[in-house]
C-alpha cells in the first residue's frame, strides 16, 4: 500500500524526499504489525504531508477495539498509529529513508485517553523495513 499525497507544499528542500515518499510500500510494516500482536486488523492508506519542508507519512488501522480481550468492557477505540514519523536524508550517504514509532492508542469509554508504543521502524530503498518491537 502505497502512501497517498494529503497537505504537501513541495519546494527544493523537499522535492527528492516527497518522490521518495511516495514509492514506499507500507504492506510489509502493517503485515509485521499485524503478525507481531497476533491481531487481524486493516489499515487506512497512509498519508503524506509536509510543514515547514519537513516530510511524514501518517497512517493509522481501522478500530480494533473489539478484539481487545478483557479489555473490550472499557475501551472505546483502539487503533494503531504512526504516533512520530519522518522522512531524512542521512547525512553521510545522503540516502533517503524513514522512520515510525508506531503506537496503539486507546480512549476508554468513561473518557480519557492513552497510548503506547509498539514497533520502531526504518525504512531505507537499500535495506527495506527494519523492525525494534517493543519488549524486545
Amino acid at each position: 500500500m502505497l502512501a497517498s499525497m494529503k497537505s504537501v507544499a513541495i519546494d527544493e528542500r523537499n522535492e527528492d524526499m516527497v518522490t521518495f515518499a511516495q514509492t514506499i510500500d507500507f504492506t510489509e510494516l502493517f503485515n509485521h504489525i499485524k503478525t507481531f500482536v497476533k491481531l487481524d486488523c486493516e489499515f487506512h492508506q497512509p498519508e503524506i504531508t509536509t510543514t515547514r519542508g519537513n516530510v511524514h507519512i501518517s497512517f493509522m488501522s481501522h478500530d480494533i477495539a473489539s478484539q481487545a480481550g478483557a479489555f473490550t468492557a472499557i475501551l472505546e477505540r483502539c487503533y494503531f498509529s504512526s504516533f512520530n514519523n519522518s522522512v531524512f536524508k542521512d547525512k553521510e550517504t545522503n540516502e533517503l529513508g524513514y522512520w515510525v514509532t508506531v503506537s496503539i492508542q486507546f480512549e476508554h469509554k468513561s473518557g480519557g485517553s492513552n497510548g503506547m508504543d509498539v514497533v520502531s521502524a526504518w525504512y531505507r530503498a537499500s535495506t527495506g523495513w527494519v523492525y525494534r518491537n517493543a519488549g524486545e
